[in-house]
């Protein structure tokens, strides 16, 4: 139920007894009699450590104290009427146990007790739902700190009232642990931490993690706080280091929807929009010195609705950007903040699927089946043609004899060929007429087992995803560029690059694992498992690898310290 670090032994508690352990053994040096745990006591749920003894706490309400030489039980005591979900030693002066507990999260009292005998000291109901507290010195003063209900309390135990109170959006479990020699306690949160000032509540500072439940158990040395997540059965923790100054949280943090590298003079940066429809502009390098126009940092560009779908390209030298939510481009430059959009109306009200760029021609198909084509220079439509709905679930463009071809990939498992400018369909190249199969899903189950879920274009190169499959082939005959890329789940996002001169694909999938593969011999380089399920790989180089999660961009890197497979 808890356990404990003390000096080179690790002490904790199961339903029945209390066990020691030599940590640089890993043998058990002590356990008590299950015993001396009287039966109205119920199972052993706490456990506090200090100056040579343990206090364990009780289902029944029970406060035990352990001699950690011996095993002996030195005192008891009925402390609560239920549950004692948290206890706490102080090894000031005069030691002293704090205890939380009642018969639930809305009835709880704390009581204080000398830890010699366990005898009671004080006792004072508490807000519902108090079950952390926790001791620290504060301003040379002896100080209890429980946390509970949206608030924050700072008790003189000898008086048995708080000194200060103060409201707080934590609500944490688990023991607190504290900074600044006593005066800042560190409080866990919905997937945060905040480090709050004992003497006045200010909150000097909030460290995000990349938890999915709350924050559970930390842990702090020197600069670096550990943090374990609770509610959840995942195992994720967090090594964290403390900045100075602490970072500030902030109400306006961006949930990003897509985003894409793209440049501005040459200079590669990441561009992120958010639910607004807001850019956010920042150096692919290290996320820092955000640049765009006129030395701002946001570009201002309302969509029209929906999910946006983001593409970069090049036109006339410019790196531009390709934003749509529907069948209508529109255009941004990331460097002036210039914005055109298409003079056409969207196509059709269906839900957008896929966008491509490439050699001043962007490419979208939607839902409904329906593939178009404009030009990126004028964004003028070239020519639109109707599909089997939901046939396609992919697509690219391609280099094919000097002309730019659409690429799309179905749910069958085969693909099509397009002619760019008036997208008249186009004879397979060599054996990509082995694979044209086309039918559409019958039910909701889309994409389905054999779709070709993502493509991608490296030099004369195509590579394809199926399932957890990737391929590479040449485009201009079908033939495999080196091995099938084999994955333990579904890929949903890749990008290939060169390396060194030596050609490679980042992928990632359901599983959670970031992977870098040499394509030409289908060997693994390097993986790294991440927090979450990554959506898009935005760039790849010899430092790190950038992708869009869930709201969230992040860079991973530096790849020469990663974990090899």
């Amino acid at each position: 139920m808890e356990a404990v670090f003390d000096g080179a032994t690790v002490v904790a508690v199961d339903d029945e007894r209390l066990c020691v352990w030599d940590l640089a053994t890993g043998k058990l040096v002590l356990a008590t009699d299950p015993d001396d745990i009287p039966r109205r006591a119920g199972r052993l749920v706490s456990l506090a450590v200090g100056v040579g003894v343990a206090v364990t706490g009780t289902e029944g309400g029970y406060l035990l104290l352990w001699d950690l030489a011996d095993g002996r039980q030195l005192a008891r005591t009925a402390a609560h009427s239920g549950d004692v979900f948290q206890v706490a030693i102080s090894a000031g002066d005069g030691p002293a146990v704090l205890s939380l507990g009642g018969e639930d999260t809305d009835s709880m009292n704390l009581c204080f007790h000398d830890l010699d005998g366990l005898r009671r000291t004080g006792e004072v109901a508490v807000a519902g739902s108090t079950t952390c507290g926790g001791w620290t010195v504060l301003d040379g003063q002896r100080r209890a700190v429980t946390v509970g209900d949206g608030l924050l309390s700072v008790w003189d135990a000898t008086a048995v009232q708080p000194t200060a109170q103060f409201p707080t959006t934590t609500n944490p479990y688990d023991a607190p642990v504290f900074l600044a020699g006593g005066a800042w306690v560190v409080l866990g949160e919905w997937r945060a931490l905040r480090i709050i000032d004992l003497r006045d509540g200010t909150v000097h500072g909030t460290i995000r993690t990349d938890f999915t439940q709350r924050v559970g158990q930390v842990a702090v040395r020197g600069s670096l706080l550990f943090v374990a997540q609770a509610g959840s059965t995942e195992g994720r923790t967090n090594l964290l280091e403390l900045a100075d100054p602490l970072p500030q949280d902030d109400s306006d943090r961006p949930y990003f929807q897509n985003a894409v590298i793209s440049g501005i003079g040459g200079r590669p940066v990441v561009v992120a929009v958010d639910k607004g429809g807001v850019f956010e502009i920042a150096d692919a390098a290290d996320g820092s010195g955000l640049v765009g126009p006129a030395g701002e940092r946001r570009i201002v560009q309302r969509a029209a609705g929906g999910y946006p779908r983001l593409v970069s390209t090049t036109v006339a030298g410019r790196d531009l950007l390709v934003v749509m939510d529907r069948l209508r481009p529109t255009i941004v430059d990331p460097a002036t903040g210039e914005i055109h959009t298409a003079p056409e109306p969207p196509l059709t009200p269906a839900v957008l699927h896929e966008v491509a760029a490439r050699g001043g021609v962007i490419a979208a198909i939607n839902l409904g089946g329906l593939l178009a084509v404009w030009d990126a220079a004028t964004l003028t439509l070239r020519a639109s043609v109707r599909l089997e709905s939901r046939e396609t679930t992919s697509l690219a463009l391609v280099d094919l004899h000097g002309r730019t071809v659409v690429l799309t990939g179905t749910d069958a498992g085969g693909f099509r060929w397009f002619d760019s400018a008036d997208l008249t369909e186009l004879e397979p190249p060599g054996r990509f007429a082995e694979r044209t199969g086309r039918t559409a899903p019958e039910g909701w189950d889309w994409p389905g087992p054999a779709a070709v879920r993502r493509l991608h274009v490296l030099g004369s190169a195509v590579l394809s995803v199926v399932g957890g499959t990737v391929t590479c082939a040449d485009i201009a005959t079908g033939e495999s560029v080196g091995p099938a890329l084999a994955h333990p789940g579904t890929v949903d996002a890749i990008l290939p690059v060169v390396l060194d001169g030596v050609p490679v694909v980042a992928t990632a999938g359901t599983d959670r694992v970031l992977r870098l593969w040499d394509i030409g011999t289908g060997s693994l380089i390097w993986s790294v498992a991440l927090p979450e399920q990554v959506h898009r790989i935005l760039s790849v180089t010899a430092d790190q690898v950038v992708v869009h999660t869930s709201g969230y961009v992040m860079a991973v890197g530096p790849l020469t310290v990663l974990p090899s497979a």
